[in-house]
């Protein structure tokens, strides 16, 4: 007698070494995005300068999510869960908002002189509160009843990487706020 699909228990996925050298590479890649404002003088020690340093550090490991994703999303198809959501939200804002972000580093500028690394500053940790309160509101994360549901490591990291970027938004909104209750 055979189980059906539905019943049958699933197997957990684990992080293969090429999804951790992807991880490795994409963290790679925003500190060296970063680096120029990291290796700054330091009579610059304002604390947005180590927001924008963890912004851009996020965003590299954000980066490589589309790609792990949708890798893994052609060889099964099931509904995302709200890590994987937040994940490749963030991803795409990546992807979007760092072309010329790269170019203006390959040419020598920092990643503030462009108007889409301002954006992406500003942009992305707000937009992970979005994202979050609306999964939250929807249902999308919520403690489990009865039974313990077991995620993916995916799921788990998104759900972790959208935690830091949503702290992160909650600074940046901060930082706003202030700006604007100054004047």
């Amino acid at each position: 007698m055979e189980i059906p699909a539905a019943n049958r228990p699933r197997r957990r996925q684990r992080l293969t070494l090429l999804e951790l050298m992807i991880l490795v590479a994409g963290f790679a890649l925003a500190a060296w995005l970063v680096a120029p404002e990291a290796r700054a003088p330091s009579g610059n020690n304002e604390p947005e300068s180590w927001v924008f340093v963890l912004v851009v550090l996020l965003g590299g490991l954000s980066a490589v999510g589309p790609p792990i994703l949708l890798a893994e999303l052609r060889r099964r198809r099931r509904r995302w869960g709200a890590g994987k959501v937040v994940w490749f939200s963030q991803g795409i804002a990546s992807w979007l908002l760092w072309p010329p972000v790269i170019y203006a580093r390959a040419r020598g500028d920092t990643m503030g002189h462009t108007m889409s690394g301002v954006c992406y500053f500003y942009g992305t940790p707000l937009m992970a509160i979005y994202v979050t309160a609306a999964l939250l509101a929807g249902g999308w994360i919520r403690r489990g009843r009865g039974r313990f549901r077991r995620l993916s490591w995916r799921d788990q990291f998104g759900l972790v990487l959208g935690m830091l970027w949503a702290c992160t938004g909650f600074y940046v909104i901060y930082l706003l706020y202030r700006n604007d209750f100054e004047r």
